[in-house]
């Protein structure tokens, strides 16, 4: 008796195996790529509209300290806000509340796209387990003489 390794499937099953597998590592792959670009443009994103926000803020000549306040989130005292115009009041009510809505979407397509990309993550590991299961050798011992095969303990 000869120790061997033989595929536990038949061969039209193993070459499906391995349809499953190949692309389910590739799958992998694009997911976890998915998934780091979600997080780069998250993050750039947010850097985009603090600028922005910054900017329109700064034109309307709001002072600086109260800039930083409404971009940080913080909240204005009724002390600084009564220093400051109606006009410079209005830019500064529309600047938060731009920043706020802005925030709350890219959060919400963070989720969503990172969301989908562990989705495909998950959907091509599974692809990949039934792929492995069916493309798994087991061990055996082979006659030579007349290939007789008994399962190798």
């Amino acid at each position: 008796m000869v120790l061997k390794k033989k595929h536990r499937m038949s061969m039209p099953v193993v070459a499906i195996g391995w349809l499953l597998l190949i692309p389910s590592f590739i799958g992998i792959m694009i997911g976890i790529v998915a998934l780091m670009a979600t997080g780069k443009a998250a993050s750039s994103a947010s850097g985009s509209i603090d600028n922005t926000v910054r900017a329109q803020l700064e034109a309307a000549k709001i002072p600086d300290s109260i800039v930083a306040k409404a971009i940080a989130g913080d909240s204005i005292t009724d002390a600084e806000k009564s220093s400051l115009t109606d006009d410079q009041r209005q830019a500064l009510s529309d600047g938060s509340t731009s920043l706020t809505a802005s925030r709350i979407g890219a959060g919400a397509g963070t989720a969503i796209a990172g969301g989908a990309s562990i989705g495909i993550i998950v959907i091509a590991f599974i692809g990949g387990l039934l792929g492995w299961l069916l493309v798994m050798k087991k061990k055996v011992l082979q006659c030579p003489a007349c290939s007789a095969v008994v399962a190798a303990s």
